[in-house]
């Protein structure tokens, strides 16, 4: 539905939990920084400051989502950094202009539903007012992004930068729990506030990657494939077979949750090893170039180490792994021979036995070593299948 309409704003109704407070409506913009720097502007200086003026004249005054630093909002709150697998996160990927606002569970569902109504109505107020520049400011953002050569793949708050914004919150306290005994905390309703608290909206990015001319994918991986497609991002496929110059990663190191998360568990701190190696391509596969409104779907995908990655929501795990391995009695005689006949890789042995004390002390992982750095290995273990081309060739291609 969304890339059949290919929205200009896009706008996600939720009901929140967490503190409580005197607001019926919060908000959450696409995160500032992350969206692209024409429609920051726009989003910042108009869009966001007419819904508040809007829903503060019709009785129904907002403040951004409460995202609190420590128990209370007092703490201070932060901006909602949204990933791709948010709505609005996914929406900054195709240069939409989201927002999801978050009703109060604790107010009654008459307020909720007349509150989300009437911020509808302001959206088709202003939207409609604007949309010539909407459209205008979109049509500029997809140019700037098909000719972008620098993408942010994760991101941090800025802890040093605040607005100091005001907050009609209750007074939090601390009670006896008569479940187990302990505190726990509660808000006495008898008791509101108008306070000044800080808001945290700043983020700069932590990881970027500068694009490659185009991504190869062998057309076996068919999930991710009919994903690309349906984002609208354009694909060629080869005529022919052909081997090609590519940077290809090795995983090299990864984390992976421990509870699934939407029936997943996903992966994450991924450390790659990078190199330039000759691959076979056979005719079908498909090319990917990095020349597309797209653009920032394409990488933010594509690239194992981004947040939410394919490789990151396990549509690639079949490659770690490891298909072929060796039985410890039969290899130590070929181990052996290997470590005589090649005296890099005993010195490299040496001093991996010298720098890793647990290494050190254990004969299998030594063994295991001495495979991994022989011809016996597998060559595709660990391999990201989506290569980089980072030089422009003339590809034969449908």
């Amino acid at each position: 539905i969304f890339n059949t309409w290919n929205p200009e704003v896009f706008v996600d109704t939720h009901t929140s939990n967490g503190s409580d407070y005197q607001y019926v409506m919060t908000l959450i913009p696409t995160q500032k920084d992350k969206l692209n720097s024409i429609l920051s502007g726009y989003l910042t200086s108009t869009l966001v400051p007419d819904l508040y003026k809007g829903m503060e004249q019709i009785g129904y005054p907002m403040i951004p989502y409460v995202n609190s630093i420590g128990e209370t909002p007092e703490s201070g709150i932060t901006g909602f950094i949204e990933s791709p697998r948010y709505s609005t996160g996914y929406a900054n990927l195709h240069n939409s202009i989201g927002f999801m606002p978050e009703t109060h569970m604790l107010k009654s569902f008459d307020l909720r539903v007349d509150a989300t109504y009437k911020l509808l109505s302001n959206y088709v107020k202003i939207v409609q007012r604007d949309a010539k520049l909407i459209v205008e400011n979109k049509r500029k953002a997809d140019d700037f992004v098909a000719k972008q050569k620098t993408f942010p793949l994760e991101w941090k708050l800025n802890r040093n930068q605040f607005d100091s914004i005001p907050f009609k919150g209750f007074e939090g306290a601390k009670k006896a729990s008569t479940v187990s005994g302990f505190e726990r905390l509660y808000y006495d309703r008898t008791k509101p506030y108008t306070k000044t608290i800080k808001q945290y909206n700043n983020y700069e990015p932590s990881a970027s990657i500068e694009k490659p001319i185009a991504y190869i994918i062998p057309k076996a991986w068919d999930k991710v494939i009919a994903l690309l497609k349906l984002n609208h991002v354009k694909l060629n496929e080869l005529k022919s077979d052909v081997k090609l110059n590519v940077e290809s990663y090795y995983i090299a190191d990864l984390k992976t949750g421990t509870r699934p998360y939407e029936g997943h568990y996903l992966h994450n701190s991924v450390k790659l090893n990078s190199v330039i190696q000759q691959l076979q391509y056979y005719a079908g596969d498909f090319v990917v170039y990095v020349n597309q409104p797209e653009n920032r779907y394409i990488v933010e995908t594509l690239e194992p180490q981004a947040t939410d990655s394919f490789f990151n929501w396990n549509f690639f795990d079949s490659i770690l792994d490891m298909k072929e391995h060796f039985s410890a009695y039969i290899f130590e005689d070929t181990a052996t021979e290997l470590l005589k006949s090649n005296p890099a890789l005993k010195a490299k042995l040496e001093e991996k036995k010298l720098t890793d004390t647990a290494f050190a002390k254990s004969g299998s992982a030594q063994l295991d070593f001495v495979y991994k750095n022989s011809d016996y290995y597998e060559k595709t273990h660990a391999r990201y299948p989506v290569a980089r081309l980072v030089k422009d060739v003339k590809l034969d291609l449908k």
